[in-house]
């Protein structure tokens, strides 16, 4: 009997021991698992984001920073502009540029694409200096801004619409009918603060931004 009942005692252990082994075993397959699925979450964003061409990612950056500069400078115009039409210049800017991020904001995400979050020394810089004017001098600089940054925004959008990524076209394509009706209605407002409208937009007020400034 006391042979039994050791045979059944030992037959128990085995059991236990085996019972943990094997939940080991599955414990140490399941971290397998999904460390093997976090490598490969990891090699398919950097497939996506690797198909980018530069000039893709230089065009999605540009817009970022271009898109973020207009909801701030709009905001301010809101605030400060006391002319009725730059005002609600300033409203529609502040709209149709939240939307147009929005968008872009959807694409990168889905190409696993880093975009600024927010804006470059220079670029807050400009928006500091704007802040702290006032009255006609905040309607100049504002509205050259917005004549000078449209100009270059239509020149961007227009190369975008050409770029060889699907959804980058295709918002580029969609945005660039809203970034010219932006430029023309700036143009406009211009010219009713008498401000001189030369070539492309950026000869304004007798100074024109050096090569390269996006603002």
């Amino acid at each position: 009997m006391k042979k039994l009942t050791y045979f059944f005692s030992v037959a128990a252990m085995a059991v236990i021991m085996q019972s943990c082994v094997n939940r080991d075993t599955n414990n140490s397959e399941e971290t397998v698992i999904d460390s093997l699925a976090d490598s490969t979450k990891a090699r398919k964003a950097d497939t996506i984001s690797a198909n980018l061409e530069a000039n893709e990612k230089t065009f999605a950056v540009a817009a970022a920073i271009g898109g973020m500069m207009e909801v701030e400078a709009a905001t301010v115009a809101i605030q400060q502009a006391k002319d009725p039409s730059i005002k609600a210049f300033a409203t529609k800017m502040l709209n149709d540029h939240r939307k147009a991020n929005a968008e872009l904001s959807a694409i990168a995400v889905k190409k696993q694409m880093d975009l600024p979050k927010v804006l470059p020394e220079e670029h807050a810089k400009h928006l500091t200096d704007l802040k702290n004017l006032s009255g006609r001098q905040f309607n100049i600089q504002y509205m050259t801004m917005m004549i000078a940054d449209h100009a270059k925004t239509v020149k961007l959008f227009s190369e975008g619409a050409a770029l060889p990524d699907a959804d980058l076209k295709r918002f580029a394509t969609a945005t660039l009918p809203i970034i010219s009706a932006h430029y023309a209605e700036a143009v406009k407002i211009g010219k009713t603060l008498n401000l001189n409208n030369s070539g492309n937009g950026d000869d304004l007020q007798g100074a024109s931004p050096a090569a390269g400034d996006t603002h």
